[in-house]
């Protein structure tokens, strides 16, 4: 059997495959005739008749979500870090859940339920019963092979990404690490794994991809945070961007970012210099805002809006978050000007550190500088330094992850950032919130922050440290506005916040009633794991501090089922060309889904933020009360922006369009 017949066939619901053509395309017209020269299995049925549902909206009364964490198999599960992706070719998303434990390998003689890093794939339950699970495919799928080929331990992962790297029609993956090269007492040596090429055989086994440059051996120390495929150069084969904290947590210099250009074929070549992303390791480059920063999360989005993927730093230690956007095959730092590395807000008069400093240092600060707050002890955390605690670089955010999405629907990318705030510091250290994107087009890139208040983003505090580790967006209750996760933090009183939004743009939080409550969330991944028209959610748990004890005894991994839409849906799988055109896995492609006057953008994006967060790549699209889809227009991450456009789609349809063969494939 041919291998694109074999694919064909492995889906839930075909009635044909698409063409090989590459023909572009314009007002395509749907078809779901089997072209001639593709056999078909004339055993499958057809594309069920297609339900207009009722499009009536989630009523916020009642849940959205249900915990099928039991149903799905994993009741036993214990993670921190959450990736999805179509492993295995059989058109479910798969799991990848992880804890990332300092120089430690998984331990095979372990029981599964010991073992840091595990593989899951998504299959039906036994029985016929209805619904789906989560089977352990760790050791079978070979993901955490070790190069010396030994097999009773497997390889260090801190961070995983996934893209079709050699352009045959599988996802592969790439994985970073955290080493820490002093072992402690409660930590093992540093046994030498680094960043690792993984290539998929198309059923979800994996072999390690040759060793080039973004597979470096075990010289350094490089603190990977998180890693994100994309096609840089559009030349359609992916090329790899990973970001890095500090060599040492604490250290104002972050680690240099590095791009790595691929070559089709699992090796990959540092261009961080050829592309201008290279930045300074000075002192003085703090002053400059020129320096490397020490970074938690690492994105790549089209915020310029000129088809190729910028990249979005979310910087730690209260520096301002980093934004190079392309300027064709280079970059542009827009991190300060853009409004994307922080808020406007220099005022440090609440921060308690200051005005301890203040009290015991008569005449070195304005009058005006109000006394120590009621409960604080001085020094709170450390002693003031004016000349560092004072500058701009130090006067922003602890931010962990950057969410991308046209939350606004007037089509381009807006961003959720997430941040950490402790109460000490006052109102100017920058907390999550929206940034709405507002460049002009050919003009330099420009974001606003309404506000938390305005935008009803407001993240409850609990009456101490606040924050967001993890964020995403989504359309969970299908209807044509994205929604946002805020995952919360593991300091006490901390949860996941799940934000809806209105008609009017405003969000309201509805965790609660929503059935979503989670506390001490950290890695998450969202997808239609069950195939019903809807976006479930898995979401992994800290046990630091004192959320060990919340959880205890407990499962610390949730599935959580969407039960809310009575809403109209679709689901594109874009499918590029390869080289000449798109990368066949399409990330950087461009949806625009219109039903009447509603226009909605959805990207192809793999992974971001924190360690790797994802979805897979489908994109999902609510469609509120509409069964027709006017006008599907698709724009192509190719050297050419090849824009493709379908009129008269239906509904409440997963989909399939390969780039140049002129036709909309419904799959189930």
């Amino acid at each position: 059997m041919n291998r694109r017949l074999r694919l064909c066939l492995s889906a839930l619901v075909f009635a044909a495959c698409s063409s090989n053509s590459n023909t572009p395309a314009t007002d395509a017209a749907v078809d779901t005739a089997a072209p001639a020269d593709v056999p078909v299995d004339t055993g499958a049925p057809p594309p069920p008749p297609m339900v207009c549902r009722a499009g009536t909206p989630w009523d916020r009364a009642a849940p959205a979500f249900r915990d099928a964490t039991a149903d799905y198999g994993l009741a036993e599960l214990t993670a921190k870090r959450m990736a999805t992706a179509d492993l295995d070719n059989d058109g479910y998303a798969d799991l990848v859940a992880w804890n990332d434990v300092v120089n430690t390998r998984t331990d095979f003689s372990l029981p599964p339920t010991g073992w840091l890093v595990r593989v899951l794939m998504n299959r039906p339950r036994e029985n016929g019963a209805p619904g789906r699970r989560f089977v352990d495919a760790t050791r079978a799928s070979n993901f955490l092979a070790l190069r010396d080929g030994t097999t009773a331990r497997g390889r260090l992962v801190t961070a995983v990404a996934f893209a079709d790297v050699d352009n045959d029609g599988d996802l592969d993956a790439y994985t970073g690490t955290i080493p820490t090269a002093m072992p402690t007492a409660t930590q093992d040596r540093d046994p030498g794994d680094r960043g690792t090429l993984l290539l998929n055989d198309g059923r979800g086994v994996f072999t390690l991809g040759p060793v080039s440059d973004a597979t470096p051996d075990a010289d350094g120390s490089p603190q990977t945070i998180g890693a994100v495929f994309n096609d840089q150069n559009l030349d359609g084969n992916v090329d790899l961007l990973v970001g890095y904290h500090s060599a040492t947590f604490g250290l104002p210099i972050g680690q240099q970012s590095q791009m790595f250009r691929g070559a089709g074929d699992g090796r990959f070549t540092d261009v961080t210099d050829a592309v201008g992303m290279t930045l300074e390791s000075t002192s003085s480059s703090l002053l400059t805002v020129t320096n490397n920063r020490p970074l938690y999360g690492i994105s790549a989005c089209d915020v310029n809006d000129d088809g190729r993927l910028d990249v979005i730093g979310a910087a730690y230690g209260r520096q301002f978050n980093l934004l190079m956007t392309s300027q064709g095959d280079s970059f542009r730092d827009e991190s300060e000007a853009s409004g994307v590395g922080g808020d406007d807000n220099r005022d440090f008069s609440d921060n308690q550190t200051y005005r301890c400093y203040c009290a015991a240092m008569p005449g070195r600060c304005p009058a005006s500088v109000p006394a120590v707050g009621r409960g604080y002890t001085c020094p709170v955390r450390g002693e003031w330094r004016p000349t560092v605690d004072e500058r701009p670089w130090r006067l922003n955010g602890n931010t962990f992850s950057i969410a991308c999405g046209d939350v606004d629907n007037d089509g381009d990318v807006d961003l959720y950032t997430g941040d950490i705030a402790h109460p000490d510091v006052g109102a100017n250290s920058d907390r999550a919130e929206l940034l709405v994107n507002d460049t002009a087009a050919g003009g330099p890139t420009r974001f606003r922050r309404p506000g938390r208040m305005a935008t009803g983003l407001v993240t409850p505090s609990g009456g101490g440290d606040e924050g967001v580790l993890s964020n995403a967006m989504f359309d969970f209750d299908n209807d044509g506005r994205l929604d946002i996760w805020a995952g919360g933090s593991d300091y006490p009183n901390q949860f996941g916040w799940l934000f809806a939004q209105g008609s009017d743009g405003r969000f309201a939080e509805v965790s609660r009633t929503a059935g979503i409550r989670h506390a001490c969330p950290l890695g998450v991944a969202w997808a239609d794991f069950d195939h019903d028209g809807d976006v479930d959610m898995v979401v992994g748990t800290s046990t630091a501090r004192t959320c060990g004890a919340a959880w205890m005894g407990r499962s610390v991994v949730r599935v959580y089922e969407n039960v809310a839409s009575e809403a109209n849906w679709t689901t594109l799988r874009l499918v590029g060309r390869g080289p000449g055109g798109a990368n066949r896995a399409a990330i950087g492609a461009q949806v625009r889904v219109t039903t009447g006057a509603v226009t909605q953008r959805r990207d192809v994006q793999g992974n971001w933020g924190l360690a790797g967060l994802g979805t897979e790549l489908p994109v999902h699209v609510g469609l509120g009360s509409n069964c027709t889809i006017d006008r599907i227009e698709v724009r192509w991450p190719d050297a050419a922006r090849t824009v493709e456009t379908f009129t008269d789609v239906r509904a409440n349809y997963g989909l399939e369009i390969v780039q140049g063969a002129g036709r909309v494939q419904y799959l189930r």
